[in-house]
């Protein structure tokens, strides 16, 4: 009998000796369901396991980049459908009415864009109107400068050859809108041709005082291969200009250009009226579509927010 019990208090012994050798092993939890949770090792054998998510980047800190085309030469930067669209409640009947007491004033695109205007006031008579144009062909920025004469580009106002500052001051415009560029870039570079949006500003707001400016982007050309000096890379960059030169002197800058081209930053097809000609800028009726809509947008812009 004290056989038996001595054997039986010999088996207890052991199995409590393998059991204390387990719990001194260390446990190690991991959590393959996902691999983005890190694994946690513990010598507890009763903890909770504590898991350490990998941090996220929170997309507003870190946004996707605005990719800008790699078709475009270094160093130049283009803006892309800039401008809204939207009318902010404001009717078109109001929008259009807006720029009865504005004036557009620029070369050949802008005369496109007053024959766009005339060929809808046949059948709609407040259709952007009534609205004021001074625009000659091949005129620009720095031939608004020269004096009077027989061969100067000035337009007529009241059946005469006058400077811009003064037939605006004689129609009593309120707002005044500028598109030139073209024609000045190959002539004075595009330094010069800034300095002579300049010029051309303050002369006009010496002569009108209270007027607001507005310039319209310089347009670009479908085609400047066969060009030297007016090419869209020196356009783009009298563009970033004449946005500066907004900025400062309180103007605002319309970007109707960017609307027009292509990730390559030439102007589409479709929006060209002269896709053969050696320098092929002028715009078709489908551009100036696109014109009148950011032309409305932009008055119930001023009309709801203020200028």
């Amino acid at each position: 009998m004290k056989r038996v019990c001595l054997l039986a208090l010999t088996v207890l012994l052991v199995f409590s000796a393998a059991a204390c050798k387990r719990h001194e092993d260390p446990t190690i939890i991991i959590d393959i369901g996902d691999s983005t949770k890190a694994p946690t090792v513990s010598n507890d054998p009763d903890a909770t396991p504590v898991i350490t998510e990998a941090p996220t980047a929170d997309p507003r800190l870190t946004p996707e980049p605005t990719e800008t085309p790699s078709q475009l030469p270094a160093g130049q930067v283009l803006w892309l459908n800039t401008m809204p669209l939207d009318m902010c409640g404001v009717s078109m009947a109001d929008a259009e009415d807006w720029f009865k007491d504005a004036v557009f004033i620029g070369d050949s695109i802008m005369l496109g864009w007053k024959n766009y205007n005339n060929k809808h006031l046949e059948t709609d008579a407040l259709f952007f109107g009534p609205t004021h144009f001074l625009c000659e062909g091949s005129y620009g920025a720095g031939h608004a400068l020269e004096p009077l004469s027989d061969s100067s580009l000035h337009p007529m106002y009241q059946g005469e050859k006058r400077l811009l500052w003064d037939s605006i001051k004689l129609m009593g415009a309120k707002k005044v809108f500028i598109c030139f560029g073209l024609n000045d870039v190959a002539i004075y570079g595009v330094e010069g041709t800034a300095n002579n949006f300049r010029t051309l500003c303050e002369k006009i707001e010496e002569v009108n005082p209270g007027v607001k400016i507005y310039l319209l982007s310089s347009m670009y050309l479908m085609d400047d291969s066969h060009q030297k000096k007016l090419t869209n890379e020196n356009l783009r960059a009298l563009n970033e200009l004449l946005r500066k030169l907004c900025k400062e002197k309180g103007y605002k800058f319309v970007d109707i250009a960017s609307h027009l081209v292509g990730p390559d930053g030439y102007l589409k097809r479709e929006y060209c009226s002269d896709p053969d000609s050696n320098a092929p800028c002028h715009h078709t009726q489908a551009a100036y579509d696109i014109w009148a809509k950011i032309l409305r947008s932009l008055a119930a812009h001023d009309i709801y927010y203020g200028y």
